[in-house]
């Protein structure tokens, strides 16, 4: 790494802050093609990063929608109760298996039986209430696909005994979570300065490249069944050494 871009890589990190929760779970649903010239959204100008590490997730979470519809609202809020009561004690049965629920920041957090409470809302109909919980699972290190950890996720909901009128559904729908997802970023920026410093290298000493973006906030993407990818959305310019100055977009 040459000096100048050492220097960048240090100011940089440098200057973003530190993280008070760094140890938050961040559950990530989408899943993105990562490549060069793939768009990350609506802007013409708003391309994927030549960039990016792919990293294993920790956890592979289902979710699981709990409705109930009997008359009474409060023997609704009473069976779904009861239904969480299962899982909680079905949970504790089994040292594989937590029990989450997903903010609307998707920072995920344990679940407990009053923050349960306190997400249950209505369903389709005015008669009927639904709560939503994550069962999650650590993603072993040597793992190739989700289907066997997914697979074991649907069997423990579904040896869940139902309470009356309460119907439990997962859907088979699969996210990834990361813990502490910041801790990537010095790898990002690293392996841009990295490839900075061989351009720079191979174009030689007439030239030189203007690098923006690094001090950007870091984004993450499901990549693959169970990876995410984590970028930054760094651009750079090549430039003769004799401009001293030029318009940027």
């Amino acid at each position: 790494m040459t000096k100048l871009f050492a220097l960048i890589f240090v100011l940089v990190l440098a200057s973003w802050p530190q993280y008070s929760a760094a140890q938050d779970e961040i559950v990530v649903t989408a899943t993105r093609r990562i490549s060069s010239n793939a768009s990350l959204g609506t802007s013409s100008k708003n391309f994927g990063p030549g960039i990016f590490i792919e990293k294993r997730g920790d956890f592979l979470l289902l979710e699981v929608k709990i409705e109930n519809d009997s008359r009474e609202y409060s023997t609704r809020l009473k069976e779904i109760g009861q239904t969480v009561d299962k899982f909680i004690a079905a949970a504790k049965d089994n040292p594989a298996i937590e029990l989450s629920i997903v903010d609307d920041s998707s920072f995920v957090r344990p679940l407990t039986r009053d923050n349960f409470s306190d997400n249950i809302g209505f369903g389709s109909r005015p008669d009927t209430s639904v709560a939503i919980l994550k069962v999650k699972t650590q993603i072993p290190e040597r793992v190739e696909d989700s289907y066997k950890i997914a697979q074991m996720l649907s069997e423990f909901v579904d040896a869940i005994e139902e309470e009356d009128r309460t119907t439990i559904n997962s859907y088979d729908k699969i996210s990834v979570s990361v813990v502490n997802p910041y801790q990537y970023r010095k790898d990002v920026i690293k392996k841009v300065v990295e490839e900075i410093n061989v351009i720079t290298e191979g174009l030689g000493p007439d030239y030189r490249v203007v690098l923006t973006g690094l001090d950007k906030e870091l984004t993450w993407t499901r990549s693959g069944d169970l990876k995410l990818a984590f970028f930054l959305p760094y651009s750079y310019d090549i430039i003769p050494n004799t401009l001293h100055s030029y318009p940027r977009d």
